[in-house]
């Protein structure tokens, strides 16, 4: 089940947030999320204004892998 996430007033829906994305350390999809929530007001300082790409795993770290160059519509 689906877990939402608040961040700054916006909603973010977390799929499959059980699913193990780091099986050497057992940290899941959830995991990373609330990691990046931990540490985003730093990473947003040090990386404004450079260009940036989405790496997406679609099937797990060992599964298929997309470069995506554009944000997709409604992100912050």
């Amino acid at each position: 089940e689906a877990v939402e996430l608040d961040v700054d007033g916006r909603t973010v829906r977390i799929s499959h947030p059980e699913r193990v994305d780091f099986p050497e350390i057992g940290a899941t999809k959830l995991d990373l999320a609330n990691y990046s929530l931990s540490v985003g007001e730093g990473i947003v300082r040090a990386l404004r204004e450079r260009p940036c790409r989405l790496h997406r795993v679609l099937d797990g770290l060992e599964g298929r892998k997309v470069h995506q160059k554009r944000l997709p519509r409604g992100a912050p």
